[in-house]
């Protein structure tokens, strides 16, 4: 399954990012209107590969648009700062079927995963359903 190339992302995270995060795909920015969104977990609210826990941090499908475009990093958030860099480094991975496993259980469709070309983080993908889901 190939990845899908946005041509904007709007971030959605919860983790303090202290302007880490860069945008996938190669885009230069985030765009805060963008229709699709890239998450970028806080690895502080995971535990190992729970896809519980990823889901809690996705926002429900039924919530968006028909057929808005999530993806979900597989590289989550340490805490920023020099403690964050010490202890662990800056990112945490989270397996993809957790990824996935969170999007399916939030409701998307088309789930699929696959590698950022741009910056070679693995990524998991899915769309709101529309209302034949």
């Amino acid at each position: 399954m190939k990845a899908p190339r946005p041509p904007a992302l709007r971030l959605v995270t919860t983790a303090p990012t202290g302007g880490r995060s860069r945008p996938l795909f190669g885009l230069t920015a985030w765009t805060p209107d963008a229709p699709a969104a890239a998450v970028v977990l806080d690895a502080a609210g995971l535990t190992g590969d729970d896809a519980g826990a990823v889901a809690r941090q996705l926002p429900d499908a039924t919530t968006l648009p028909e057929g808005t475009l999530v993806v979900v990093s597989g590289a989550a958030l340490r805490g920023v700062g020099i403690l964050g860099r010490l202890f662990g480094g800056a990112t945490a991975p989270v397996s993809r079927a957790a990824r996935c496993g969170a999007l399916v259980a939030r409701g998307y469709v088309e789930v699929g995963g696959g590698v950022d070309p741009a910056t070679k983080i693995d990524i998991a993908w899915g769309r709101a359903p529309g209302d034949g889901g």
